[in-house]
């Protein structure tokens, strides 16, 4: 289920993407389908050619497989292009994208397609045809140095939901997805010999519906993880991911449909493990290579078998689209362009923006500028310090970086340009920074304008360039060089920065200021979980001494890779965070800082008051003798503590607006839950309506559940919406182990809407008597 918005009536329910060349590819000029076109290429296929698909080879790029090529027989594949990651191509020259957890706060689809088409044409145009993203791993362990990675949270519905424009959005470009890590991969420590202990009705309540969702949304691929999977959460050892026949061949190919191919994470297969599910090894081919063929002509494995991975390689390349753009994989200069856009640009900002979380506001925001005329930013993470992207595969090296403080301080720059030019010089100063797509001054001296104070002079190299420079720097003739300078006038907010290393100077600072915002951030990465939630001490120090010398005036702004402790939240007037915000970090936070963009960002994941609030003990996590026990079952994230009847500091769902929302009118039936949503404030505004259910008791869920949201369109003060949820049998289902299934349970369901799973504004219940 998912959404669309329209008019005064918002449902969850659809989504809708602009996929101008999704028809296309599913049209193909031969007449034939994909399944018909691959099917009449496998039937031209060798062994040793049908063996070489299912294996990785060196290529430019992560990984890949060659073109493959048989003017005798006809046939003719183009290269598979493997590339990281899933917050943007990974090798340079691209956008650094808003991470898929940062996706995943805005609670927006529209967005979400719009992210995942985004990336798909930077991967085209790089000649990387197969995204090793969307990430979609549930949020189960806090710590988790791969959470930021994972569009879902800690919510299976969210990630049903919000992977799916992704997925299209990335396909809609001729780009294959790939989501990952299946499956239960939810911790990096001993992430290469741990087993996850999950019953089969936890399995696939909380753990399948991300990986579900993309195979609704028809995703080409999805990659097997490197931990082992214990299918009864039995404290014994299980099977690896990646030749676990029960979670490959049974619960995703059979049960769930899954009809693309599995490639196993770099390194991660262990056998031959093609008749448990397997389709692709990768980087490799130490077991999917000579070994396989070997075993087919020994007659140990079926030629069919070998067969039905390929067809379900080459089905998705056919369906979208990549034998119709073949000299795009094979020219190997691609991936050194530079595929940056303004228009992407822009599209990083707005979703930053959107997931931005108001957690906290006493009235410091917006900033009022009737009566703000300084403001002070403070930390490193205001500065060129400021952390982006998370480490490993999911990192991209930003071409560059809009700085908090860059960002508010030209927020408050001239309103004009004045722009100024003189001919056959060059401003050479170091550091500078260079953007290749600029062909005109006039862009030139706009691009250094959009980046004030930290650009007041520029350098247009023609046919493209534009260098930005801090300063004048030094003068020298260059024929056919034009510099310049970008700014006139002064600001209407003195905007002034302390990297906090010395604390009185960040307090002095502070007590002269009308509004001071300190950012603080802290990273992780794959391949360790994070030691803790908590920010640097000296960091958290800082915070605590511009509170106490700007009192009522202080804003934090944190930058985290997925939950995180405030223990200063009741000491400062305003906190927000961004979790992992992309390039554009510093002119996102500025729109919400100003209100020209009324937040509307939503907890994807719970923030607790303490380390360990959920109270796993060691067999849970990290487990014992490599072996993670799910005892607490369905009781991940917000579910814990509705179970628990423990308030955390700020719950799955919050988010707050510079304006108010009134929710009445409720009804509810077993097909739909309706509400009416009301600005009650005095600005425009848009709001994320939340609809849990709590079912049955006999069914034995927990308190509540999320089962749809809606974030409606700009509200103006006084207007109204009717927001409708749509619900179905999966809805009021849960997972039956004895009949290995989905049961509609029957009884009294309670719809619970509101704001966040624990502001509910408005409630209704209703009976289901029939299955």
């Amino acid at each position: 289920e998912n959404l669309r918005s329209g008019g005064l009536i918002m449902q969850a329910g659809h989504f809708r993407v602009v996929v101008a060349v999704a028809a296309a590819v599913l049209a193909p000029a031969s007449g034939q389908t994909p399944e018909q076109q691959a099917e009449a290429m496998l039937s031209k296929m060798s062994l040793e050619e049908k063996v070489t698909l299912l294996s990785g080879h060196t290529t430019n790029y992560t990984g890949g497989v060659p073109e493959i090529v048989n003017a005798t027989s006809g046939v003719r594949i183009p290269p598979l292009n493997l590339n990281d990651g899933p917050q943007g191509y990974r090798s340079g020259g691209t956008t650094c994208w808003p991470s898929a957890l940062t996706v995943g706060a805005t609670f927006d689809v529209e967005l979400a397609g719009q992210w995942g088409q985004a990336m798909g044409k930077e991967f085209y145009d790089k000649g990387a045809n197969v995204q090793l993203g969307p990430g979609v791993c549930l949020a189960r362990v806090p710590v988790n140095g791969r959470n930021f990675e994972y569009i879902s949270g800690e919510d299976p519905f969210l990630g049903y939901t919000m992977v799916q424009p992704v997925v299209k959005g990335i396909q809609s470009q001729n780009v294959i997805a790939n989501a990952k890590h299946y499956l239960m991969n939810n911790q990096e420590t001993n992430r290469g010999g741990m087993t996850s202990a999950v019953d089969e009705r936890t399995r696939f309540e909380m753990y399948m519906p991300p990986f579900e969702g993309a195979s609704v949304a028809g995703v080409g691929s999805i990659m097997c993880s490197y931990n082992k999977i214990q299918t009864d959460g039995l404290n014994e050892y299980g099977d690896w991911s990646c030749e676990n026949a029960g979670t490959l061949m049974r619960d995703y190919k059979e049960r769930v449909g899954f009809k693309g191919w599995v490639m196993s994470d770099w390194g991660a297969t262990h056998s031959t493990s093609i008749m448990q599910g397997l389709d692709q090894e990768m980087p490799g081919n130490g077991s999917m290579g000579d070994a396989l063929k070997t075993a087919v002509l020994n007659g140990d494995i079926p030629e069919s078998a070998v067969d039905d991975s390929v067809l379900r390689i080459l089905t998705p390349m056919y369906t979208m689209g990549l034998f119709d753009h073949y000299d795009q994989w094979t020219n190997n200069t691609r991936r050194f362009d530079d595929v940056t856009s303004k228009a992407h640009s822009v599209t990083a900002r707005t979703i930053a923006g959107a997931a931005t979380v108001l957690l906290k506001n006493d009235g410091v925001l917006p900033i009022d500028l009737s009566r703000v005329k300084s403001v002070g930013v403070f930390g490193s993470n205001g500065g060129p310090e400021v952390i982006v992207h998370g480490g490993g595969s999911g990192s991209v090296a930003p071409s560059y970086v809009i700085t908090p403080y860059d960002g508010i301080a030209a927020a408050f720059r001239p309103d004009t340009q004045n722009c100024s030019f003189i001919q056959d010089k060059d401003y050479y100063v170091a550091p500078s920074t260079n953007l290749p797509n600029i062909s005109s001054k006039e862009d030139c001296c706009s691009a250094c304008f959009a980046q004030y104070p930290s650009c007041t002079y520029f350098t247009f190299t023609p046919p493209s360039g534009c260098w930005l420079h801090p300063s004048g720097g030094e003068y020298t003739n260059h024929t056919g060089y034009i510099s310049g300078s970008c700014v006139g006038g002064t600001p209407t907010v003195n905007v002034s920065f302390s990297d906090g290393s010395d604390l009185a100077a960040s307090a002095a600072l502070a007590a002269s200021v009308d509004v001071a915002v300190v950012f603080v951030g802290t990273q992780s990465s794959e391949g360790y979980d994070r030691t803790n939630l908590s920010f640097p001490d000296d960091q958290n120090a800082l915070v605590a001494a511009v509170a106490k010398a700007a009192p009522k005036r202080t804003v934090v702004v944190a930058i985290t890779p997925g939950a995180a402790l405030l223990p200063w939240a009741d000491d400062v007037s305003a906190a927000l965070t961004m979790f992992m915000p992309g390039l554009e970090v510093g002119h996102a936070i500025a729109d919400v800082l100003t209100g020209s963009v009324n937040p509307t960002g939503r907890l994807p994941l719970t923030f607790p008051n303490v380390e360990n609030e959920v109270n796993f003990t060691r067999q849970q996590y990290p487990g014992i003798n490599t072996i993670s026990v799910y005892s607490e079952r369905l009781e991940v994230g917000y579910r814990w503590y509705g179970a628990h009847n423990v308030k955390p500091a700020f719950p799955f769902g919050h988010g707050l607006s510079y304006t108010t929302f009134g929710y009445t009118r409720a009804s509810a039936s077993p097909s739909e839950v309706s509400v009416t949503v009301t600005n009650n404030g005095t600005v425009p505004g848009a709001e994320v309506a939340q609809l849990y259910l709590g079912f049955p008791t006999a069914a034995g869920e927990p308190p509540k559940q999320l089962k749809g949201f809606v974030k409606t369109t700009v509200l103006a003060p006084g207007g109204s919406v009717v927001v409708r949820f749509p619900l179905t049998n999966r809805d009021l289902s849960a997972w039956d182990a004895g009949v290995h299934a989905w049961v509609k349970q029957t009884g009294l369901f309670q719809a619970y809407v509101g704001a966040s799973s624990e502001d509910i504004r408005a409630t209704a219940s209703f009976s289901v008597t029939t299955v």
